[in-house]
């Protein structure tokens, strides 16, 4: 007899939510919350105690891509047209400070890459290290100054990481390119390619294990090497194509990757087993979180999150035993 699909532990719904693009939690003693970037370009702030919406924080009229939270005191929002603001926190509510329009219009989301940093998509294949500060565009990343292969297209995502000390960037491009960068250096170290364009690419530092998905029906995951080097591990077949999002957990046990078909798939982090697909949403997935400590309202280690099209956010608890 087949295993059905476990249930989400509880599915958050607005009545004008619409679809969602991003996720974030906030978790500390004192609150224990939920934001959801939607496509309305409204930000919409649930309380995980008492499982309903609180507040709302109106970002623009475009959809909101992604949310970065720095230090608990400050909320980075970005929008789908480019434009960056700056929030503050006072008490329980955010004040808008800053606002940053880019001009590039794209789809890969900003990551976070110090307490006054974060990195940007820019236009012809470049990347801006922003500065919080002055929100002046601090350095620049840009495949054109050093050696590539070929015409990169745009940057489809990033993931800052720590290795030894040393600042790496690793950059998947609309051409199928994955690059690794030293950010001080502000140098290329290695390539690695894969067939088709990447819509998403997560990394551990401790397994120095990565994971890409792509317009493709399949993951592929990606060593790195102590020398920077990148090599593909295995490739993994999906039943459909297209991979929105992918994430590794916190504690690397699994990972979670998000399909244009709506299916939420879990895999082992370790083995890359597929674990389980859950099918709560049945149109394209957007966005995964993780909560990086204990939720005490759903009594989770590592609360999951998921969102997309549909404008329902679904929590999971799942393989935290």
């Amino acid at each position: 007899m087949a295993i059905l699909p476990p249930d989400p532990v509880f599915l958050l719904r607005g009545p004008d939510t619409g679809p969602v693009h991003c996720l974030l939690f906030r978790v500390s003693p004192y609150v224990e919350h939920l934001y959801a970037g939607a496509e309305s370009g409204t930000v919409h702030i649930w309380d995980l105690r008492k499982s309903r919406e609180t507040s709302r924080l109106v970002v623009g009229p475009e959809p909101c891509l992604a949310l970065r939270s720095i230090l608990d005191e400050t909320l980075v929002t970005q929008g789908k047209n480019g434009t960056y603001k700056v929030w503050k926190a006072d008490g329980s509510n955010w004040i808008h400070e800053e606002t940053l329009d880019s001009g590039h219009i794209s789809f890969c989301r900003c990551q976070t890459l110090s307490s006054d940093q974060i990195l940007i998509p820019l236009e012809n294949s470049v990347i801006g290290a922003l500065s919080l500060k002055t929100l002046d565009v601090a350095y620049k990343l840009d495949p054109h100054q050093v050696s590539s292969p070929k015409a990169l297209g745009e940057v489809m995502s990033f993931k800052p990481l720590d290795v030894q000390g040393k600042k790496l960037v690793i950059v998947a491009y609309e051409s199928g390119q994955i690059a690794v960068w030293d950010l001080n250096a502000r140098n290329i170290l290695s390539w690695f390619s894969i067939e088709e364009c990447p819509l998403t690419v997560d990394f551990d530092v401790n397994l120095m294990r990565g994971i890409v998905g792509s317009v493709t029906d399949k993951l592929q995951a990606f060593n790195l090497t102590k020398a920077h080097t990148m090599s593909l591990k295995s490739t993994i077949p999906l039943k459909n194509a297209g991979t929105s999002v992918a994430v590794i957990r916190p504690d690397t046990k699994v990972f979670a990757a998000g399909g244009w078909d709506g299916r939420l798939r879990i895999f082992s982090f370790k083995t890359l087993r597929p674990l389980a697909v859950l099918d709560q949403h049945k149109t394209s997935v957007h966005d995964i979180a993780y909560s990086d400590c204990k939720v005490e309202a759903w009594g989770s280690k590592c609360l999951m999150a998921a969102a997309g099209k549909d404008g329902a956010v679904s929590l999971w608890d799942l393989y935290n035993n």
